[in-house]
């Protein structure tokens, strides 16, 4: 009985922290955490953690074009 207790365990760790990398903390759990956020006056960004990386990775690409755009004009 222990054994299964403590897979059980594991398996909701698993679970809560995959919940929280993917959908951020304001958004983990159906969004249960967001009022606190919201009180404490704190910005909230609803996109999760996957779409800020793909954001951040868009910006840097179309810096790296402009820069090349750039030197070619010269």
């Amino acid at each position: 009985m222990g054994k299964a207790f403590k897979i059980l365990l594991i398996g909701l760790g698993i679970w809560a922290g995959l919940e929280i990398y993917l959908e951020g903390p304001q958004n983990a759990f159906g969004g249960i955490f967001a009022s606190h956020q919201a009180e404490s006056g704190a910005p909230r960004d609803t996109r999760t953690t996957p779409q800020r990386a793909g954001d951040s990775v868009k910006h840097s690409r179309e810096m790296e074009v402009e820069r090349n755009e750039r030197l070619m004009e010269d």
